[in-house]
């Protein structure tokens, strides 16, 4: 019997795609989620061959029993920040679209590439609306990296890719691939780190400087690859410092943490910039990674427990900002850009983004390969 199908009203599906957490903080659960995210090929790019060696012999047999007491660290009992912030973070865009949208021409949902729901899921419950005549005729797909990089964005897109070469029913779709100088994601980091920062002075410390901080990359993909990564964290620090309030650009430094491997990564290094602000008598510290939108092990457990730890030991005080998560006027905020990017002109998404003069650029440093 031939399925009949209604055909749906316009409507666009938004999906979130994150990365994902562990099942729970144990070496099985570790072990299962590092052997796919470092399988990814985008993730680690070198020779295959080379690197499945290594991960299977030298890193999955060891790694996983010291990340998951990492991940211990973090675990509430039932899920990690990563999940619960972005599962909270959908619906309450979802929320803010239905003021906005009370026709309900967008719909949002969530996916992550390394936990349930996972993007397959997602894909089977549009095929399901399909079928009762209520199914989305556009899919916007937006990645929750603020920045492009081969090794988030263009991994999500091999997911998605991936996934499409599997299905028969193929619907209109788009993916953004950073939103980084959007007025949505500056302004709220903005007011986020001016907050904190106000919160510490009314306090009576004195800050001495802020130091945003990028995840890490290898520096190759950068000079020799062309990753655009470097650039638009740059134009992220100039865009978040140079809009805040209560302190000033000259006080605020950019670098880069989380280094895996031997390989020369993106500088400066993280550590290294606090301990020299720590050796010059510059104690008060605030820091901020807006390479992320939603706290994980990386923000939580690296910056917010082991970075702060090792200041003490180093004679100051490193004060984390929490990411966005589900701030009110985020959620608020993004959920606008999202009904842009689904229903706007092409002047309304114009608009929804700041412009990078061209003289700060060239106060960018640049990256230089040291070994040879």
């Amino acid at each position: 019997m031939t399925q009949q199908y209604t055909h749906p009203k316009r409507k666009t599906k938004v999906v979130f795609v994150q990365l994902g957490s562990p099942s729970e903080p144990t070496t099985k659960a570790l072990r299962k989620y590092l052997r796919a995210f470092l399988g990814d090929p985008r993730v680690v790019d070198i020779n295959p061959w080379i690197w499945k060696i290594i991960l299977n012999f030298f890193v999955l047999p060891f790694r996983p029993q010291k990340s998951a007491k990492l991940y211990a660290r973090i675990w509430d009992g039932e899920s990690f920040p990563l999940i619960t912030n972005t599962k909270n973070f959908t619906k309450n865009v979802s929320e803010e679209l239905k003021k906005i949208d009370p026709e309900g021409y967008v719909e949002v949902n969530h996916a992550f590439l390394l936990s349930p729901p996972y993007v397959n899921e997602v894909y089977d419950d549009w095929e399901d609306d399909l079928k009762k005549g209520i199914g989305a005729t556009k899919l916007l797909v937006i990645p929750m990296f603020p920045q492009y990089s081969e090794a988030t964005i263009a991994s999500g897109i091999d997911a998605l890719a991936k996934e499409l070469s599997k299905r028969v029913k193929i619907p209109t779709f788009e993916v953004i691939t950073n939103f980084h100088r959007t007025h949505a994601f500056i302004d709220n980091s903005v007011n986020q780190v001016d907050s904190k920062l106000n919160e510490l002075i009314n306090q009576g410390k004195k800050i001495d400087s802020l130091v945003i901080t990028f995840h890490g990359m290898q520096k190759r993909r950068v000079v020799s690859k062309g990753d655009d990564y470097y650039r638009h964290c740059f134009e992220t620090f100039n865009l978040i410092t140079n809009n805040l309030k209560n302190i000033k650009p000259e006080q605020c430094m950019m670098s880069f943490q989380s280094r895996f491997g031997s390989e020369e990564w993106i500088t400066p290094y993280t550590e290294d910039v606090i301990k020299k602000l720590i050796s010059e008598g510059k104690k008060e510290i605030v820091i901020y990674s807006p390479s992320f939108v939603a706290d994980c092990l990386e923000t939580t457990d690296e910056l917010g427990h082991e970075l702060v730890n090792d200041a003490k030991e180093w004679g100051g005080n490193v004060h984390p900002v929490e990411c966005l998560n589900t701030n009110k006027d985020w959620c608020k905020d993004f959920a606008k850009y999202t009904f842009i990017q689904a229903e706007g002109s092409a002047q309304d998404k114009e608009d929804i983004e700041y412009q990078v003069e061209k003289k700060y650029y060239q106060k960018m440093p640049q990256q230089i390969m040291n070994k040879k």
